[in-house]
């Protein structure tokens, strides 16, 4: 259990700027959908189920980008300290 405990921790930890840039992309994008598609008038013929779904997406995506860090300390191994920084 610990050795994959420790292969998680690093494939996490080498793809960490990947996820957070992308996961930053991603949810700035889906707010500006979100926007446009509230309160902009051209789009207001979408369904709700597809604005509910923009918004969902947004937050999803921003909760990625909050939480990866506390993912990878949750698979810190034991006799490894780390610090990382934004």
């Amino acid at each position: 259990m610990r050795i994959i405990k420790r292969i998680i921790f690093h494939v996490l930890l080498a793809l960490r700027g990947i996820v957070l840039g992308i996961s930053r992309l991603f949810a700035i994008l889906f707010f500006i959908g979100a926007f446009l598609i509230f309160f902009v008038h051209d789009f207001h013929n979408i369904p709700v189920i597809g604005k509910v779904m923009v918004a969902t997406f947004a937050i999803i995506f921003t909760l990625i980008n909050w939480f990866y860090d506390d993912l990878i300390f949750y698979f810190e191994p034991d006799n490894i300290d780390i610090t990382l920084y934004r």
